[in-house]
């Protein structure tokens, strides 16, 4: 590795532009940016050695470079509709030789899955690595998986280059890395399981993820819960918030959540 090379960088993919949840990113949270909660919680692993958000050269998401520069980190503004050409170009920007793909709208990524799924990544000298969730279809069918939102991926940024040898995946409908885990023959994939130290979070059906108010809300009130303790707060704390008040499970995902977690 060359001296101005970065071994593994925290890339937090974010846009201002949703229509589900208009500038979910940015809504505030004990009084700051929810992607600032994400990012600070990203910063504590301990393979990490930068992290930048990866936004659109949008007006609209200018507000997502003002927060950026608050707080000192790189943002780099790329294609909206394009996301894997604006995370090559940042990888090249800053000359990263493995990207670590996070999502804005995951808030609750926590530090130690990133080292997990890092570590194995490392291990087995794989292309593509991730804890594993329901966000795979049949890739791993029998693989124990992660609750949807907490979802960490680390890819070589000569692999991402190559997503344009396959077209036929460039569509709006899927995640810009499927085009490796759907192509298994070609790449090299490694996969944390929801067992172990993890088990606790092998409840797929669960999602996380911020893409409506109600999902926004549920993220508020954990953070509210948790973050004056500790910034990094673990996840077996959000889970057990989860169970102590029941209620919160109908804030999960898109749909009414059954009776059946």
């Amino acid at each position: 590795m060359k001296n101005n090379e970065i071994e593994f960088a925290a890339i937090i993919v974010a846009r201002l532009s949703s229509t589900r949840l208009p500038q979910k990113n940015i809504l505030p949270i004990v009084g700051k940016p929810m992607v600032q909660l994400l990012i600070e919680r990203v910063s504590t692993s301990k393979n990490i050695n930068k992290v930048i958000i990866a936004t659109s050269d949008l007006p609209s998401d200018d507000p997502l470079q003002d927060v950026a520069d608050n707080i000192g980190i790189p943002c780099y503004r790329g294609p909206l509709d394009n996301i894997m050409e604006r995370i090559i170009l940042t990888a090249d920007k800053f000359k990263i030789l493995n990207i670590v793909e996070i999502l804005g709208d995951n808030p609750l990524v926590h530090s130690d899955i990133i080292d997990d799924v890092i570590d194995l990544y490392k291990k087995n000298d794989c292309d593509y690595a991730a804890n594993i969730t329901n966000e795979y279809g049949n890739t791993g069918k029998n693989l124990l998986k992660f609750s949807v939102g907490l979802r960490v991926q680390v890819y070589k940024t000569e692999v991402a280059k190559r997503y344009r040898e396959y077209p036929e995946w460039i569509t709006e409908h899927k995640h810009p890395t499927s085009f490796i885990f759907e192509n298994q023959s070609d790449f090299r994939l490694a996969f944390l399981e929801a067992k172990g130290k993890w088990s606790f979070m092998n409840r797929p059906h669960l999602n996380f993820a911020v893409n409506y108010e109600k999902n926004f809300s549920l993220v508020k009130k954990i953070f509210e819960a948790n973050y004056n303790n500790c910034s990094n707060f673990p996840l077996n704390e959000v889970y057990d918030q989860l169970d102590r008040d029941i209620n919160l499970y109908s804030l999960l995902g898109a749909e009414k959540i059954s009776d059946s977690f």
